[in-house]
């Protein structure tokens, strides 16, 4: 499970459990409680970038590319701020609080990010477009398999039949639309899979983006139990984090951030070779 590629890092994956979901959540509350202030101000600044690219010519496609580079800020900075963690923990006495000191923890993971910007921006596009040429062809390829075209065509007819033919044509053109719609959210899923860390092997791992979107197909599928119980929660998660006018959203995007880390922690953790871009940001 190593790269055959020489110049790139050697980053071998594992299988964990299902269960492994609900630790990466617990994972993401503990780093945004562990500097919240830091992590809200971080969450305003994007929000707010995001909100006004998307006001721009194209800015929705703007905004869906940079998001990706944008968000990758956060998995770096709840990188550091573990790092702080377990360097408090070892030299904290048994017994008393931790206390670990995050001064500069957000500047140090800015000029990380900034080191890793060009690979995380050519990432995100080889994303956006493999996501959305396979995304056609999988809809399309699977729409033609159901015969969703002949059987909407029919429901169409019996559509313009008075009586009990129309009832029946209306029927038949929910269940085609549905159908269509059920394969739409399936071949989501699947790319939220592949992609899974894409992000982390880029801005953590130094790993070049065709080789990380590769390399994350994988890992996600290895992992696909885990990755399942965590996306069965960001649905409901996210409902509640709109209710309160959207503020949620200002701790949902710190949770989020330090889940991704915990992920590609676990699944690649453990070994020198998975955070060389933490000890040694390009200059």
């Amino acid at each position: 499970m190593t790269s055959a590629n020489p110049a790139v890092p050697a980053l071998a994956f594992r299988r964990v459990s299902a269960g492994s979901g609900l630790r990466w959540w617990a994972e993401g509350w503990r780093s945004f409680m562990q500097a919240p202030l830091p992590w809200m101000g971080l969450a305003v600044a994007l929000l707010v970038l995001l909100w006004l690219l998307g006001e721009l010519p194209l800015g929705g496609l703007l905004s869906q590319w940079l998001s990706l580079p944008l968000l990758a800020l956060g998995v770096i900075f709840s990188a550091r701020l573990r790092r702080h963690a377990a360097r408090a923990r070892a030299i904290t006495p048994a017994g008393m609080p931790l206390e670990p000191e995050n001064a500069g923890a957000l500047s140090a993971s800015g000029k990380v990010w900034t080191s890793r910007i060009g690979p995380l921006l050519l990432a995100s596009l080889l994303v956006l477009a493999l996501g959305g040429a396979i995304g056609a062809v999988i809809v399309m390829g699977l729409g033609a398999l159901f015969g969703l075209g002949l059987a909407s065509f029919g429901a169409f007819a019996k559509l313009m039949t008075p009586g009990v033919g129309m009832a029946a044509g209306m029927g038949a053109v929910a269940g085609s639309v549905m159908t269509l719609l059920l394969l739409i959210l399936l071949a989501l899923y699947l790319f939220s899979v592949a992609f899974w860390f894409v992000n982390t092997l880029v801005a953590l791992g130094g790993v070049p983006p065709w080789e990380a979107i590769k390399l994350s197909a994988r890992a996600g599928f290895a992992n696909l139990a885990p990755i399942t119980l965590f996306t069965v929660l960001l649905l409901p998660i996210s409902l509640l984090a709109m209710l309160p006018m959207g503020l949620g959203l200002l701790a949902l995007f710190p949770v989020l951030s330090g889940a991704s880390y915990a992920s590609y922690h676990e699944v690649f953790g453990g070994n020198d070779a998975a955070e060389p871009a933490l000890d040694a940001p390009a200059t």
